[in-house]
């Protein structure tokens, strides 16, 4: 009898050691989550992935309950019983808040998906004055032609966002042909000098994704590096530059 007592004890524990694991698999996969909604460019695990390690636990739950429910099966101990049903019951919950978890992200990513395509053709210029007697549309048209040399300039849609004061307002800008969005971006070094910025729309998500990689291009200069912006993303050279001094 105490040779079987000290078997489904040395069992519990493999099954407790097991569940932390599991736990500390799902923190981890939760926190990736949470991080992925404000930064999807830097997730590092792709939906396939994902599904992976939720098939990975799935199966490591269903190990542990045939281990334990074919040794709770042969003894009538009620304690090891409350602890089965108490570990089957935590199990079910991580499940499910994994899940709702995974569920959750692919809605918001689709969303995400979504709202860049529709800004496939935008552009927004920043820093042209506002005139009351020219509606936006021809205002921003003549800016295309005149100093991005933009030919036959197609405007579908200019308006202003944000609320009028000191400064002009920004202006959302959209084509009816992308390759002219893409002429209008190419182009736009002349407007170096100016106080006049031009800038592909972004979501929230991709501003919020594109600050931190400008502060990833700051720390490294501030170290020394040669550092920029491009395509979003911050390259950082190992080369250091030259002390001026």
């Amino acid at each position: 009898m105490a040779s079987q007592d000290n078997f489904i004890l040395n069992l519990l524990q493999t099954v407790l050691e097991e569940l932390k694991v599991l736990r500390a698999e799902f923190k981890v996969q939760s926190s990736t989550l949470i991080a992925a909604q404000y930064e999807i460019r830097e997730l590092k695990l792709s939906q396939k992935s994902f599904e992976k390690i939720m098939v990975d636990i799935s199966e490591h739950v269903e190990d542990i309950q045939e281990k334990v429910g074919s040794q709770a099966s042969t003894t009538a101990t009620p304690r090891l019983h409350e602890v089965v049903e108490s570990l089957e019951v935590k199990m079910k919950s991580y499940a499910e808040a994994t899940k709702s978890t995974h569920i959750s992200f692919c809605q918001e990513q689709e969303i995400e998906k979504t709202n860049q395509f529709a800004r496939r053709k935008n552009v927004r210029i920043s820093g042209i004055p506002e005139s009351e007697k020219e509606e936006v549309k021809s205002v921003v048209t003549k800016f295309l032609v005149e100093t991005l040399d933009v030919p036959n300039a197609d405007v579908a849609q200019a308006f202003c966002i944000g609320t009028m004061g000191t400064q002009p307002r920004a202006i959302i800008v959209k084509f009816n042909d992308q390759t002219q969005r893409d002429t209008a971006l190419a182009n736009k070094a002349v407007l170096k000098g100016r106080r006049i910025w031009l800038d592909l729309d972004l979501t929230p998500l991709q501003v919020e994704a594109r600050r931190k990689e400008l502060a990833k291009v700051k720390e490294a200069q501030d170290a020394g590096f040669f550092a920029y912006l491009r395509d979003g993303q911050a390259i950082v050279t190992q080369r250091k530059r030259q002390s001026s001094t």
